[in-house]
């Protein structure tokens, strides 16, 4: 009893179905970890950039800090108070907790800033010992550029002195040319 063509083109045919919708089914998993895969690795790209971003903030608003602190210790014209010497301390065990926790800003905050540059501003003072250096020092470096032309002007002149000296020597040294004698050969 031979089964009849149309069930065999039948269980043939739904065979190919099956393994058609298979391997369907591994492309589709395949593609989706090829786009899961791609995904990650823009998240950690991403995730790099911000961390890179976060550390230069971090190294400015740290510089920032410092020069607040050595401009408030420069116009005390003393020794640094105690108490600025423990708040400093807390504030840097406040910025080492928050660079210790997994959390990262979204942004700077612009009020900080704002109070950072005006704390700055205000703290500045005009320094005329300052300015007078500085046009101390526009008049050394002009009175040496004017010095420097003088010695190259000097040097140039002895060398073609100096020249002028050794072809007057040997214009001396050589033998002076006879004059040329007319007729009595």
């Amino acid at each position: 009893m031979e089964t009849p063509p149309t069930q065999s083109m039948a269980n043939g045919s739904l065979t190919d179905i099956q393994m058609y919708l298979h391997l369907e089914a591994l492309r589709r998993f395949n593609e989706d970890a090829r786009n899961v895969k791609r995904q990650v690795a823009e998240q950690a790209r991403l995730w790099l950039d911000a961390k890179c971003e976060y550390q230069r903030e971090y190294a400015r608003l740290a510089n920032l800090t410092k020069c607040i602190a050595m401009r408030v210790a420069l116009d005390a014209k003393r020794q640094p108070d105690v108490e600025i010497g423990k708040q400093a301390v807390k504030d840097v065990a406040y910025m080492r907790a928050k660079i210790s926790s997994d959390q990262r800003p979204a942004a700077i905050d612009p009020k900080t800033v704002e109070h950072c540059q005006q704390q700055l501003e205000s703290s500045h003072k005009c320094r005329q010992k300052l300015s007078q250096q500085q046009k101390n020092f526009a008049e050394s470096h002009e009175a040496l550029r004017a010095l420097r032309i003088a010695v190259d002007t000097l040097e140039n002149g002895l060398e073609i002195a100096t020249v002028q000296a050794m072809d007057q020597l040997v214009a001396q040294l050589l033998p002076r040319p006879e004059p040329a004698r007319i007729g009595r050969d």
